[in-house]
């Protein structure tokens, strides 16, 4: 018998042969070797990418499920209610913002969900997964489908920078189409480098004033855009590679400059209400601290686990341990880059950029006024997320189509005067020892990156949820609408005659005003409400909860003096003396009087004219007053009407308190 396994068998006597044609030889079957771990993920790297982006907006979704309206989103809606779509309106600065876009968006929400919440969180939604989406469009585009691109995404998607943009309108609104327009706007822009398509540069400004629509702070892809260009798209020294971009990139560079000048010249006439001088006025270094050495960094490693609560929402407040291992990763990280990696040092520098730039922006527009803390809110960074995922993956992965392709650093040489090393024993030595040269010079472990990647994504996803419950259960603004709906639902008399001052500050600040106002945030109850200068017996405000009480009136000021009933109504007119002068306005005057028949009367309380009928009986009339007074004025009333004011009783009104 022949063994195709053993050739060296000699069998003379026997003649071999070929294997007829119908019979072909067999062969020992090759086994095919078991994809790797990064192989498996990088062919199904788009899935799993999305799957990614999928499980973030369930999370997401659940945060909105527990959020509502709250402040800024109270004066957005108040406007739209109140104000016809035009240019006064999508123009208005707001706290410094230019934001048109938003405005739109708000006032056509608000014509079709005023008040109500899951629309507007699906817009949000929306927003989220875009810029999800586009995220891993723009990894894969840079670096290609390789499996760290997965890791990268995994930490955008999980980090806390984007979470308060995330579930509360006002701020994502802002916020969350800067990151559409940072993720879409800088893929046409590589897109433009690596080709010079005249409608990839279109797109890139296209998006770029899409976000800038939005939110002002869109400029800064500007400086996003010409870093990498300079640092990934040119070579040489500063000035070679300025004049390279200049002769190469002619067009994005004059469309990008024009967007720029043109942006800011805007921003100057609509949107900027305080002056960027008050940077020099704010020490800096507070703020630096704060926003890197507290915020930023301990939110990289996903933190910061701990949080400081507000009244809604907090600050980050990470433990000292948390800000030390914070520190201690990303110098190892950059470290690490810097000895295995060609050139990743630039990789940086979009973060540092931006970092600097928000420093610059809270001097000058807000820790001013609320001091160097507001640094530990992470609103005031949110494209740090997105730009420090980038920056590792530039640190650590070649750019695709770039001028200067960033490599792993070739294996050190070895010292002359050591002894080389002896030769490998075998075969399989010698492929043994080249992993273990490979991930001597930057072949980083899969493992290890996992490793690493689920344990920053596990501490996000706990101090995202720790920011969630507090946002969830400290905001009190769904009950207290809750409670107006049904108390103006419920009242026995309609429309409900009601004091047309501020909601609660706790609400919206009155500083809004007035937008604060009723008249204005409950403009969807128009035909439930009224909102009288003078009224009689009945006067109705909303407690702090929101429950409908009757208006109290404190005795700030009262009539002085007086003989009998009070003050009868003799002569051409009777002036009532108060026991001291009014000035300004919010005043209301509280008039007791007793009346044998219905009296017409003319009243001036300061600078508050009333042509009045007061009905026979006893009632109090409660009129605004406003100005600069001591005496209150009837006049205009037939001889001997015989009406007597009992009592006169002037102050801030105030819902009187419910009986226990």
């Amino acid at each position: 018998m022949v063994t195709w396994e053993n050739p060296r068998v000699s069998q003379p006597e026997v003649e071999q042969r070929a294997p007829d044609a119908s019979a072909p030889a067999h062969r020992p079957p090759s086994r095919r070797a078991a994809a790797t771990l990064p192989e498996r993920l990088a062919r199904h790297l788009v899935l799993y990418g999305v799957g990614l982006v999928a499980l973030q907006l369930a999370f997401r979704a659940w945060a909105l499920s527990g959020s509502w309206f709250y402040f800024d989103d109270i004066a957005f809606t108040s406007r739209a209610l109140n104000q016809p779509l035009d240019v006064s309106y999508l123009m208005e600065s707001y706290g410094g913002h230019l934001m048109p876009g938003g405005f739109l968006v708000v006032w056509l929400l608000t014509k079709v969900a005023v008040y109500s919440w899951w629309p507007w969180a699906a817009v949000l939604l929306g927003l989220q997964a875009l810029a999800g989406l586009g995220m891993l469009r723009l990894l894969v585009s840079l670096f290609g489908r390789q499996p760290l691109v997965l890791a990268l995404l995994a930490g955008y998607l999980s980090y806390v920078f984007t979470l308060s943009a995330g579930i509360w309108f006002a701020a994502g609104i802002n916020q969350l189409p800067m990151q559409v327009a940072l993720v879409f706007g800088l893929h046409a822009q590589v897109e433009y480098l690596r080709h010079r398509r005249l409608r990839s540069l279109t797109s890139a400004v296209i998006w770029t004033v899409a976000g800038l629509v939005f939110y002002e702070k869109t400029l800064l892809l500007l400086g996003v855009y010409a870093i990498v260009a300079f640092a990934w798209f040119a070579t040489g020294t500063f000035t070679e590679r300025l004049t390279h971009l200049w002769e190469t990139y002619r067009p994005g560079v004059l469309a990008f400059g024009a967007l720029g000048l043109g942006y800011l010249a805007l921003y100057a006439e609509f949107g900027l209400d305080f002056s960027p001088g008050n940077a020099q006025t704010q020490p800096l270094s507070p703020i630096i601290y704060d926003m890197v050495g507290t915020t930023l960094l301990p939110g990289l490693v996903g933190g910061p686990l701990q949080w400081e609560p507000l009244s809604v929402g907090a600050f980050g407040d990470p433990s000292q341990a948390v800000v030390l291992v914070s520190w201690v990763a990303f110098a190892a990280l950059l470290v690490h880059a810097q000895r295995t990696r060609t050139k990743s040092r630039r990789a940086w520098s979009l973060l540092a950029f931006t970092s600097a730039c928000n420093v610059v922006l809270l001097a000058s527009a807000r820790a001013n006024v609320v001091g160097p803390a507001i640094a530990r809110e992470y609103r005031y960074q949110t494209e740090s997320a997105a730009l420090f995922v980038l920056g590792v993956g530039l640190a650590f992965l070649p750019l695709l189509g770039a001028t200067e392709v960033n490599q792993l650093r070739p294996p050190a040489e070895p010292d002359s005067n050591s002894e080389p090393d002896s030769e490998p024993k075998s075969e399989h030595d010698a492929s043994a020892a080249a992993p273990r040269d490979e991930q001597r010079v930057g072949q980083d472990n899969p493992r290890f990156v996992v490793a690493v990647t689920l344990a920053v994504v596990l501490a996000a996803l706990l101090s995202s949820t720790r920011y969630v419950h507090l946002w969830q259960d400290r905001n009190p603004t769904k009950q207290y609408f809750a409670n107006v709906d049904h108390a103006l639902a419920s009242a026995d008399r309609k429309p409900v005659p009601l004091v047309d001052v501020g909601i609660p500050q706790t609400l919206l600040w009155s500083y809004r005003y007035p937008e604060n106002a009723y008249s204005h945030v409950f403009r969807n109850h128009a035909a439930q409400t009224s909102y009288p200068r003078a009224s009689l017996d009945q006067l109705y405000m909303f407690d702090d909860a929101g429950h409908l009480a009757p208006v109290a009136i404190p005795d700030t000021r009262v009539q002085l003096g007086g003989s009998g009933c009070g003050f009868p109504l003799e002569g051409r007119s009777t002036s009532i003396p108060l026991n001291g002068p009014v000035i300004g306005g919010g005043w209301w005057l509280r008039i007791s009087y007793g009346s044998a028949r219905d009296v017409p009367v003319h009243l001036d309380v300061g600078d508050e004219p009333y042509d009045l009928t007061l009905p026979k009986g006893l009632h109090n009339m409660f009129v605004q007053a406003s100005g600069t007074f001591d005496h209150v004025v009837l006049s205009d009333y037939p001889r001997g009407t015989g009406l007597c004011v009992t009592a006169l009783t002037l102050g801030l009104p105030a819902p009187a308190p419910t009986a226990s």
